[in-house]
């Protein structure tokens, strides 16, 4: 079992990180603006603009996929959509929502959108992540398919979504995390690799097309 102390200290660390760039570009911007003549500087703008927008999507993705990690509940996929869609304005790949409406409890919601930034973190030049879900058995499964140039799932990053994470960091506490919303939501998390294609599979007996 992670110690609770260690789980939060290194989400903190995570989100940090996350945290650093969309920072540092509404930093700059706003030294721009005070060494300026006064005059409105478009690029100083543009950086506020970028950095404000970035923040803003990533804090409330943060606060949905691993801040409210403990909430139950029954919910849908469609609770996720809104801070998916938000945050992949702000990410290089497209996200293609193609999936229905599938009722599932509230921490496999949370499990998908996790999913989703993991799915993020596969396409290093970007490309596209679709979302789709079909009826499997008793219940269902969601899955998201990350294609693009030199997509890769990163090997720590598998691990810890079968729960064998070894040594935690800050590269793989998001992953464990899933692992164990996945695992209180009763969900199951499998992964696909072809050339340029990585697939995510979330399966659950409590999923209802």
């Amino acid at each position: 079992m992670i110690e609770n102390t260690r789980l939060t200290a290194l989400v903190a660390s995570r989100i940090c990180h996350d945290m650093v760039e969309p920072m540092s570009a509404i930093i700059q911007g706003l030294d721009m603006i005070k060494t300026g003549d006064g005059k409105l500087d478009p690029d100083a703008l543009s950086l506020l603009d970028t950095g404000v927008g970035k923040a803003w999507a990533k804090l409330e993705f943060f606060r949905f996929a691993m801040a409210g990690a403990m909430a139950e509940g029954e919910s849908d996929i469609e609770e996720g959509k809104a801070v998916a869609v938000k945050l992949y304005s702000v990410l290089k790949p497209e996200l293609v929502w193609t999936v229905g409406n599938v009722a599932m409890p509230r921490p496999a919601v949370r499990v998908i959108v996790n999913l989703l930034l993991i799915a993020n973190e596969c396409l290093p030049r970007g490309g596209t992540v679709e979302v789709t879900a079909e009826k499997h058995g008793d219940g269902g499964e969601v899955v998201i398919t990350a294609k693009g140039p030199r997509a890769k799932l990163r090997e720590a990053t598998n691990l810890a979504l079968k729960g064998d994470a070894g040594e935690l960091s800050g590269h793989t506490i998001q992953p464990t995390l899933t692992a164990l919303l996945a695992l209180q939501g009763g969900v199951e998390i499998s992964t696909r690799e072809s050339e340029e294609k990585v697939e995510f599979i979330a399966r659950s007996s409590a999923f209802k097309l």
